[in-house]
């Protein structure tokens, strides 16, 4: 095969610029095969994918008039860019203190999205119920984990919030949207949204569960082929994806206008941008067909 060269000897050992390593987690990327000051390149090269959608993000909400850098809108896509910074540093360092600020910014990133959805067109004084209940219930859930060193309540945690959402957000659709073709259109946004980030989760085990032969296989077609079958970093692209659907779509919902129609896509990326875009068509035509009558 052209352009291609071994991985490193499975005797060598590599000594790496954070060595001792201290997190409980070291994933099926064999470590420091680049270079000497990042554990795992393509785990970590790949959460660069978070940061991009959360920068799209800030740069849509940022001069919106209920927007800003600092606004209900954009706490879920900084809470996206954290995501992509630790998990790049604990990826990178593979120490426990990066590994658990990895596991907290998921917290973080989905528990902005929870409160946004809660708090759309609620009194202030439920906003801060809400935000009350969100933070009672993250806050000694996370110290638990940290101190204890454990994982069960913390995936039981986040897989409850991500329920909530998908929950609240189907349910916004049908109070915001009219137009029962736009709302299936927006439904299978976000059931694409869900399962994109199943997709990786299914690569995520694959990677997690059958690593020897993972590894095998990647040695066998050497690098930097190998690069492409890094599956956990594939998950990292792939729940990248499904979470920016996830926020876009809500960010959508929370500020439409009702009858406003045109360029309702601007400022969205790949793939909510070619949704909306059809569905401006889809509220056009019912626009024109009122009219008509």
């Amino acid at each position: 095969m052209q352009w291609r060269w071994d991985y490193p000897s499975p005797n060598e050992y590599i000594v790496g610029a954070w060595e001792p390593k201290t997190s409980n987690h070291n994933f099926c990327e064999e470590d420091y095969i680049i270079t000497p000051y990042i554990g795992e390149f393509i785990n970590t090269l790949t959460n660069i994918t978070y940061v991009i959608y959360g920068l799209h993000g800030l740069r849509r909400v940022a001069p919106k008039p209920t927007g800003g850098l600092i606004s209900t809108l954009a706490f879920p896509y900084w809470g996206l860019i954290s995501v992509g910074l630790l998990s790049a540093w604990f990826h990178a360092t593979l120490k426990y203190h990066s590994q658990m600020g990895d596991d907290l910014s998921m917290f973080l990133a989905v528990g902005a999205i929870l409160h946004q959805l809660l708090c759309f067109k609620t009194t202030v004084n439920e906003r801060r119920k809400y935000t009350a209940y969100i933070l009672g219930s993250l806050i000694p859930v996370s110290v638990y984990h940290v101190w204890a060193d454990e994982i069960i309540l913390h995936e039981i945690a986040f897989a409850v919030m991500i329920f909530l959402v998908s929950k609240y957000t189907r349910a916004l659709i049908k109070v915001q949207i009219t137009s029962e073709e736009a709302r299936k259109k927006l439904g299978r946004m976000a059931t694409f949204g869900i399962s994109t980030g199943l997709f990786g989760y299914f690569l995520w085990n694959i990677d997690f569960h059958a690593c020897y032969y993972v590894t095998v296989f990647k040695r066998w077609v050497g690098l930097p082929w190998g690069f492409l079958f890094e599956l956990h970093g594939w998950w990292h692209i792939f729940t990248a994806i499904g979470a920016y659907v996830g926020m876009a779509l809500v960010e959508y919902l929370v500020t439409i206008e009702e009858g406003k129609t045109g360029r309702v896509e601007e400022g969205f990326v790949w793939p909510v941008r070619e949704v909306l875009r059809d569905l401006d068509g889809v509220e056009r035509s019912g626009v024109e067909g009122k009219k008509m009558k």
